[in-house]
């Protein structure tokens, strides 16, 4: 079998049951119209309420838009929040007056009025047991009225009469306005009128409400109500609306006044701090005679540089100096060999000497070619470089002392210096501190100075950042129930329903329908599959063809004893036997057929030249049909496509094994013979109206059809 046959095999059902299916289907239909017919529609209205940006205002700012402990924060989220508050949907509900409902009561549903009630019916209660509960009210006449209590306690009265019951009072007027707008309203009902708790009331409410953003990025507020009452829906919405806005600014007023009074008083306390800090500050420059002390510590940071980088100077001069004076205390003599020590010395005179004396030593070596050193000239040469030589030590050592004084000048003069920034970290903090404090105090007052000018301009303008954009409309529409979504669920359901029937009672049928389910569910062998064969010359040559493959099978040998049997006798016993007869005898088979009735019917053993054929008792009839199959030589047992269940098959295994019950082999009835619902449901139906006409003549009545 091909995977499209496999396929076409899984959807016979489908095609079988769709009447089933199509019954659902309707039925499903049905309920929904049903539904929508007493289902108590909803409607729904919306306003919008756009919110002020972070930059309008008055004259585009907000009042202390930096000071988060005076501005509430007008985020969406807590906007939403505020709207959903008790504080703001109590304000709404008392202006709407909600307290009371009624509703006029029918056969299958309730009904609430609102402003189309043509009763008012004022309650007060001692006490809280029957809030919630619904009382009933009957308009008995145009004047008197019966009014019972969810206690069941009852009392009359007239029209505009105080009513009295056990736990509370009620006064039940007429609603005159709109009985003399619409003469043919009709007034003499039963009502039910409901006390609602302030708190029950508020969660009823929120539990219709709706409050969103429209956008992350866009202070739009969309505020929407379903309700039975379309009035109701609109006027709920536009009165939270209108409540926000007004509390919006009694809080902006509340907020501005009471801003305006502080930062006044904070102002005198803020300008006496801040001119006993410039005093400070101005006493503090007078006492330690400071003008600027960051250009004076600048002067006298360059002052002690300079004289530090003259003490410097001098170190190397007196340095070289003392070290010229110890090479000629130490009896060096030859000017040319301290003439590097003279380079690092830079006194003049010391300089000059050295010069003459570089000079008289080239004299000398002059002299010293053409003369002798004991000659009168260089004797005489030598003796003023002698002279020169201690002049030279004398300058040498004048002019060290003088660096020596001069040095400890400078020292002097640096420490003098140096003692101008002794406590100057001290004197720096003090004033920075005496600075800070009176720069705080200038911005503070600057800032309440501003925040001052921008409360009182808040204050003196009589408008609201928020806007109502959109108000709520009396809807025309009811959004719940939607029509077209009821009857596309409810007919999916139906048909779903119905295909999980169908599939459902085929499962539960379990009859072996075809040859391959057969198989499945049983060892047997399957010796023939009958189809349904309506016509007379059909069956005939079907029956021929089926000789032909039983003798090929070796079924229907010479001296073969063939038993045919059924479970119940209407499984087509007898029409397989009868056919398979005439089939045997149009070929010219020499065969016997015999008929059981019942146990004493003849059953003799078939001769070898000739083929008996035996039809059965049926085996739910008598157990005398197992002996009969225990003496035959092929046993054909006709299972019925639509009649025998599966559990049949189970119980032939069993009996052939138990009673050793020889070659058993099936033969299909009617194979894939699939009735439809009521192809099935239509015998049923035959057969059960005769019991039934029977039974009502036999019990003396008419019989119906």
């Amino acid at each position: 079998m091909n995977e499209f046959q496999q396929n076409l095999r899984l959807l016979r059902p489908v095609w079988r049951g769709l009447p089933l299916i199509a019954l659902c289907t309707v039925a499903a239909l049905a309920l929904a119209g049903l539904y929508l017919r007493y289902a108590t529609p909803l409607y729904e209205s919306t306003a919008k309420i756009k919110l002020a940006e972070g930059n309008e205002g008055v004259v585009n700012t907000t009042l202390l838009k930096t000071q988060d402990v005076f501005s509430p924060d007008n985020r969406t989220a807590a906007e939403v929040e505020l709207l959903k508050s008790p504080l703001l949907l109590g304000k709404a509900l008392g202006r709407l007056e909600l307290g009371t409902t009624v509703y006029r009561r029918g056969t299958l549903r309730k009904t609430e009025l609102y402003h189309d009630s043509p009763i008012s019916v004022h309650m007060t209660l001692r006490g809280h047991r029957w809030e919630d509960e619904a009382f009933r009210v009957t308009v008995l006449s145009p004047q008197s009225v019966e009014v019972t209590s969810p206690a069941g306690e009852t009392v009359q009265g007239e029209f505009n009469s105080l009513l009295h019951l056990s736990e509370g009072d009620v006064v039940v007027e007429k609603n005159l306005a709109l009985l003399a707008s619409r003469p043919d309203f009709p007034l003499l009902d039963t009502y039910e009128v409901v006390r609602h708790s302030p708190a029950r009331l508020q969660d009823a409410i929120l539990s219709r409400l709706d409050i969103t953003s429209v956008d992350k990025e866009t202070p739009v507020l969309r505020i929407t109500y379903r309700s039975a009452v379309p009035e109701k829906a609109a006027d709920l919405v536009n009165a939270l609306a209108q409540v926000y806005m007004e509390d919006y600014l009694e809080t902006k007023y509340k907020v501005a006044n009471t801003t305006v009074d502080f930062i006044g008083k904070q102002l005198q306390t803020v300008g006496r701090s801040l001119a006993g800090s410039e005093n400070s500050v101005a006493g503090y420059r007078d006492t330690r005679r400071i003008v600027n002390i960051g250009q004076q510590t600048d002067t006298d940071l360059h002052k002690v540089a300079e004289l530090k980088l003259q003490r410097a100077t001098l170190d190397m001069s007196l340095s070289a100096a003392e070290d010229v004076y110890r090479q000629m205390q130490a009896g060096h003599r030859n000017v040319l060999d301290l003439a590097p020590s003279f380079a690092a010395f830079s006194d003049n005179a010391s300089g000059d000497i050295v010069r003459k004396m570089k000079d008289l030593q080239a004299e000398r070596r002059d002299l010293l070619v053409r003369f002798t050193p004991e000659d009168e000239k260089v004797q005489a040469l030598d003796q003023k470089l002698a002279d020169l030589n201690a002049h030279l030590l004398e300058s040498v050592r004048n002019t060290r002392n003088t660096l020596v004084v001069k040095r400890q000048q400078l020292d002097a003069a640096i420490g003098q210096a140096e003692q101008v920034f002794t406590g100057l970290p001290d004197r720096e903090k003090d004033l920075a501190v005496l600075e800070r404090n009176r720069q705080l105090n200038e911005k503070l007052y600057t800032f309440l100075h501003e925040k001052e000018t921008e409360a009182r301009i808040a204050q003196a303008t009589p408008s609201s950042s928020h806007r109502i954009i959109a108000t709520g409309l009396v809807p025309q529409e009811p959004i719940a129930p939607n029509p077209v979504l009821i009857y596309t669920v409810a007919g999916l359901l139906g048909l779903i329903a119905g295909v999980v029937l169908v599939y459902g009672l085929d499962a539960a049928r379990a009859t072996p329908q075809d040859t391959l389910r057969l198989q499945r569910n049983t060892r047997l062998p399957v010796a023939a599959a009958l189809p349904l064969l309506p016509e007379p010359q059909m069956q005939l040559a079907y029956f021929r063809q089926l000789v032909t493959r039983l003798e090929l099978k070796g079924l229907l040998r010479d001296g073969a004893k063939v038993v045919v049997t059924d479970f119940t006798g209407s499984e087509g016993q007898a029409f397989f036997f009868r056919h398979l007869s005439v089939a045997l005898a149009e070929q010219g088979r020499r065969f016997r057929s015999i008929t059981l009735q019942d146990r004493n019917s003849l059953n003799p053993d078939a001769l070898p030249n000739e083929v008996v054929l035996v039809r059965n008792l049926p085996l739910d009839a008598d157990s005398h049909s197992l002996a009969v199959m225990a003496g035959a030589d092929v046993n054909l047992v006709v299972v019925d496509s639509h009649r025998t269940p599966l559990t049949r098959l189970a119980e032939l295994e069993q009996l052939m094994e138990e009673y050793n019950l020889p070659n058993v082999q099936c033969c299909l009835n009617r194979e894939g013979y699939r009735p439809g619902f009521l192809a099935c449901l239509w015998p049923r139906l035959a057969v059960a109206a005769p019991t039934s006409r029977r039974a009502a003549v036999r019990a003396g009545a008419p019989a119906t059809a």
